[in-house]
């Protein structure tokens, strides 16, 4: 890190990089994987996992009575989680996942640091607003402080743009990094994926849902008005929803405020059956996607694949104790919420599917979210893996403990 870093020496590789985001704008974004393709990439990821020290790599699912594939990644010199879930249905799509999450903090805690620099906001003439929703409480003055800088581009125009590197990097240590302390400490946006352009997708998507989903604890009467049917979203839902049923766990769906117009749903489930629950507590999940079957599918996969994560006891920061807060009362009125919940009917308020990410931009920069500044993180020649962190400058955080 330095006062000095010649920062015009990475407008060639932020131009190559914007470049190769850019350039699918307008492919379709529901296009996934083959299931041949999707093995081809997990069996070339293995000699890149070695490199980034991830020790294990679990099949979780048989731990719950769902058989929907789980899967955890094992890292254990990570500073900030150990554990990285993967869910899918196949057990290669859901390790790829948590691979792929734990190589998103893997390269964000290594920085090269001749890509850091010093400076204030102002000596940068950072504009007014930029970030200024993304400091914590106390920090309105970050504006004249000298805090670390790293180079990102403006997806939109392509021009290079500077970010505090508190809202890039994942040195979650303490006492905190020399000029952290301004920003929330969140990896929304961190995402690692086989090209650039997929990655800066993944990222783009998450901001919008953490914002939704800050936006829905500020929305009076949310649980009320904002529930929606899980029945008529799709095949998918449907396949996930069935699966879920027949194991006794209800599932209940909320469309969380997007002012993008994005698709942004928060699943929560909760046991149901008769008898001594395996998991007392409910577990939930969001996500934003292209359409609502796509957000639903993903919210509902992610919320399930919590209960493995959960049984397994593997997550350092879930302890007994935090389970032990489950009172009887509180697991009433949380199955009184989801299974005993009524959805009102909400006629044109799912909006439509996004078609490409072109859209996807233009619906982000009119709902005043941007600019969309993508960082280039890492990147494995080997693989072609590539780590992306995106990050809406006017978006609002979602750093709810619950």
């Amino acid at each position: 890190m330095s006062q000095g870093a010649d920062r015009t020496s990475l407008n060639g590789n932020l131009a190559d990089f914007h470049a190769s985001i850019v350039a699918n704008r307008r492919a379709i974004l529901s296009v996934h994987p083959t299931p041949e393709e999707t093995k081809r990439r997990f069996q070339t990821l293995m000699p890149l996992c070695r490199r980034a020290r991830i020790t294990r790599i679990g099949d979780l699912t048989g731990l719950d009575r769902l058989g929907l594939p789980v899967v955890q990644a094992v890292r254990p010199a990570a500073l900030s989680e150990v554990t990285s879930l993967g869910r899918g249905f196949t057990t290669i799509e859901a390790s790829m996942g948590a691979i792929m999450e734990s190589l998103e903090r893997y390269y964000a805690e290594a920085i090269p640091a001749d890509r850091i620099f010093l400076a204030t906001a102002e000596e940068l003439e950072i504009a007014n607003g930029l970030f200024d929703t993304l400091v914590v409480a106390g920090s309105e003055d970050w504006r004249s402080r000298t805090i670390a800088w790293i180079m990102g581009v403006d997806v939109a125009t392509g021009h290079a743009l500077p970010v505090p590197v508190e809202l890039v990097h994942t040195c979650y240590t303490e006492p905190p990094p020399v000029h952290d302390g301004w920003f929330v400490r969140t990896t929304t946006g961190l995402a690692c994926h086989v090209d650039a352009h997929s990655a800066y997708l993944h990222g783009l998507f998450e901001c919008i849902e953490r914002d939704a989903m800050a936006r829905a604890f500020a929305t009076h009467g949310f649980f009320d008005r904002m529930r929606i049917r899980t029945t008529g979203l799709g095949p998918g839902v449907d396949q996930v929803c069935s699966v879920a049923e027949s194991c006794g766990i209800a599932v209940a769906l909320w469309q969380a405020p997007s002012p993008t117009g994005v698709p942004v749903i928060w699943c929560q489930t909760i046991e149901t059956g008769p008898g001594e629950p395996m998991l007392a507590l409910p577990t939930e999940g969001y996500a934003a996607g292209p359409s609502v079957e796509a957000a639903a599918m993903s919210a509902m996969l992610e919320a399930l694949a919590a209960r493995a994560g959960a049984i397994s006891g593997a997550r350092d920061d879930q302890t007994r104790a935090h389970y032990k807060r489950s009172t009887e009362d509180v697991v009433a009125r949380a199955r009184k919420l989801i299974a005993d919940g009524v959805a009102s009917p909400m006629p044109g308020a799912l909006g439509s599917a996004i078609p490409d990410a072109g859209s996807l931009l233009s619906s982000v920069l009119a709902a005043g979210l941007g600019p969309a500044i993508a960082v280039p993180v890492g990147h494995d020649l080997e693989t072609g893996v590539r780590c992306v962190r995106t990050v809406l400058a006017r978006a609002q955080p979602f750093s709810v403990v619950r």
